[in-house]
């Protein structure tokens, strides 16, 4: 493939996931989209923000099983992205709020192709000297795709509260993209001295079923320092334009970790991961005793860093692990992980904080902390016993 060429496949595969925060667009209209529907409860609204992440979880299983295999890449590629803009508009012309959770069901239907299939489409067409650094690159276009919808669907929601869907009509410019540039991945083979049953049938290692849970488990941890901010920062008598402020830097950290993850991961390989924990750990600590905006921000941008490292890290050592043609399947699952750590965040620690009447929101960055620290030191030990090995599909995993 020609540098032309591949230029525009990574313009399609970019494009692509520039959707995949989209699930954040209509967050800066909740409370206008309240106010449209008194009668609905809190508990109840909320439903328009977590029912497509509840149907991305089984929608992307489902996705990766069939990707490359009885479903083209493009097809659904294709199918996600026209799914994403039109379900994600229609609320724009409901006045019922059980139409408007449909319709947000459907949403979800296209938001849980997209994540896993952006990261197996690199795997897929990305050269494997470059995929690091494309994967670096793709998360800091992500989270540029998460300010981008996030921001318009806001602005929009100044006009009315059901003007801020229309901010996924932006998605009808990545199926162009998508459908003038993405060529189909060739099927990988397996290798001439396979046997048949191998070749029927790839088992899944279990390690991607430990890096989906890795992945939930970071989740639950990282998510009060995203959804609980606002009222942390009440404390020391900062209002919601400063929490705006402060949240900002998280994506901003995420995109400075995005722009060097290739070069960090070509130099310390797995360990990355472990880096990526560290910065964690120090935003959970900084989050625990601060009393100044400004270190609120230092803490929110290391939130970023860590989690891009992080993720790119579990992305690049999971696809190391299996053959090609698992990809969708592997990403999937991980994704699944990450969803439904999100979704279960708020219960967990109600759960610890509710029978022990713990009423200050910081716990949950203490418990962060020690959460982060212990995650740390036994990837440490793993690491350090445990040396990479060839695998059957004629990959290596990272050196150390």
């Amino acid at each position: 493939m020609n540098d032309k060429r591949q230029s525009l496949v990574l313009l399609a595969i970019f494009s692509f996931g520039f959707l995949a925060m989209g699930i954040g667009t209509i967050t800066p209209a909740i409370a206008t989209i309240g106010g449209a529907f008194p009668s609905i409860s809190f508990s109840t609204l909320l439903l328009v923000s977590t029912i497509p992440a509840l149907v991305s979880i089984p929608v992307s299983i489902l996705g990766g099983s069939v990707a490359g295999k009885s479903v083209k890449y493009r097809t659904l590629a294709l199918f996600a992205t026209l799914v994403f803009s039109i379900a994600g508009a229609i609320p724009y012309y409901l006045q019922d709020f059980n139409q408007i959770l449909l319709a947000r069901g459907l949403f979800g239907l296209g938001l849980g192709l997209i994540m896993p299939l952006n990261s197996a489409l690199i795997f897929n067409l990305v050269p494997e000297d470059k995929q690091a650094g494309v994967m670096g690159i793709n998360s800091v276009v992500m989270n540029i795709g998460g300010i981008v919808l996030q921001l318009l669907g806001g602005v929009l929601a100044s006009i009315g509260w059901n003007y801020s869907f229309l901010a996924h009509a932006l998605g009808i410019i990545t199926f162009i993209i998508v459908l003038v540039f993405l060529p189909e991945p060739q099927k990988q083979e397996m290798s001439a001295g396979t046997d048949g049953k191998a070749r029927e049938k790839l088992k899944m290692p279990g390690s991607v079923f430990g890096w989906s849970l890795l992945f939930g488990i970071v989740t639950i941890l990282d998510y009060p320092s995203l959804t609980n901010m606002s009222s942390v920062l009440l404390t020391i008598k900062a209002n919601a334009a400063v929490a705006g402020v402060v949240l900002m830097f998280m994506t901003v950290g995420g995109m400075a970790a995005g722009a060097i993850f290739g070069k960090v991961f070509q130099k310390f390989g797995r360990q990355t991961l472990s880096i990526g924990l560290v910065f964690f750990i120090v935003s959970q600590v900084i989050f625990s005793f601060s009393q100044s905006v400004t270190l609120f921000i230092i803490g929110e941008a290391c939130l970023g860093v860590g989690l891009t490292l992080s993720m790119s890290s579990i992305y690049m050592l999971a696809g190391a692990s299996v053959h090609p043609s698992q990809t969708p399947m592997a990403m999937s699952i991980i994704v699944s992980g990450m969803n439904l750590g999100g979704f279960l965040s708020g219960y967990f620690y109600a759960a610890i904080m509710e029978p022990l009447h713990i009423t200050t929101l910081r716990f949950q960055y203490y418990f962060g902390t020690g959460g982060y620290l212990a995650i740390l030191v036994f990837f440490l030990i793993l690491f350090a016993v445990k040396k990479p090995l060839p695998l059957e599909s004629g990959r290596q995993t990272p050196a150390q």
